[in-house]
């Protein structure tokens, strides 16, 4: 019996079906994962992390900032902003670049400003952080409360590789929260400072980065500007040029800890 042009028997279809249902599964299991996409459709491109509050507080009413400079101390109004969640967890949606962090808390609201008394904020140590096109970086904050008004000098550094660390205790060898490290080029300690550390942690722990190697002259205090007033915790590593320290590139000295008393003019 002869076939006509074009026709396939049984056998034949069996197999090219089977053939097809083959090659569809292989294509399947080698495609590769989905990229992530923002609301705009573009491959995800930002910072993601969490937000834990020091002691196990709630974050509810946090905000993680990230500016284009730290210019001005990241005190201002942010380039962007990004919410947390209940649990912790955030995402910046940021075109490629890199951006300086931080965490806030506000107690009264608002975005801008400097940390207050019953607020809660952390600087994210590794800034900046880079971002490429299609990756979403890392960074994760551990909140601290402030417990004095602070202050963020325009020109501080959030990261460096010169610098002082050390812990600031006070006459019964507690640790300091909210105290600042200060950095003078001279042993003028009543003019404002050069440079200033972030709040230390309820651990007393301060960094204060440099820009440069040289001798520079500390103190440490409870407030950021204007005079010592009396009672406010205040102490330095010695009268005079014997407050001083010289340091060289690349080197962070550790100071040990620096005791704080009651200023008294």
């Amino acid at each position: 019996m002869k076939r006509r042009k074009g026709l396939r028997s049984p056998v034949h279809l069996w197999v090219l079906s089977a053939l097809l249902t083959t090659m569809v599964l292989v294509a399947c299991v080698s495609r590769p994962p989905t990229i992530g996409v923002t609301a705009s459709g573009d491959p995800t491109t930002g910072i993601e992390g969490t937000v834990t509050a020091r002691g196990g507080g709630g974050v509810a009413g946090t905000y993680v900032y990230a500016y284009r400079s730290a210019r001005g101390g990241l005190r201002g109004p942010a380039d962007f902003e990004a919410p947390v969640a209940e649990d912790g967890r955030y995402f910046l949606d940021l075109a490629e670049g890199n951006y300086f962090l931080v965490a806030r808390k506000r107690q009264g609201g608002g975005d801008a400003g400097p940390p207050r008394p019953g607020d809660a904020w952390a600087l994210f140590p590794g800034n900046p952080v880079t971002v490429r096109s299609g990756r979403s970086s890392r960074a994760d904050f551990l909140l601290q409360g402030v417990t004095q008004p602070m202050l963020m000098r325009e020109g501080s550094l959030s990261r460096g590789e010169t610098g002082f660390t050390g812990r600031v205790i006070d006459d019964q060898g507690r640790p300091v929260p909210g105290a600042f490290a200060l950095a003078y080029g001279d042993s003028d300690f009543r003019r404002m400072p050069d440079y200033t550390s972030p709040a230390v942690g309820e651990d007393g722990v301060f960094l204060l980065y440099l820009p440069r190697p040289g001798t520079w002259c500390l103190a440490v205090r409870t407030r950021t500007r204007g005079q010592p007033v009396a009672g406010e915790l205040y102490g330095t590593l010695g009268p005079g040029e014997d407050g001083c320290r010289r340091i060289e590139a690349g080197e962070i000295v550790d100071l040990g800890d620096i005791r704080v008393l009651p200023y008294r003019r």
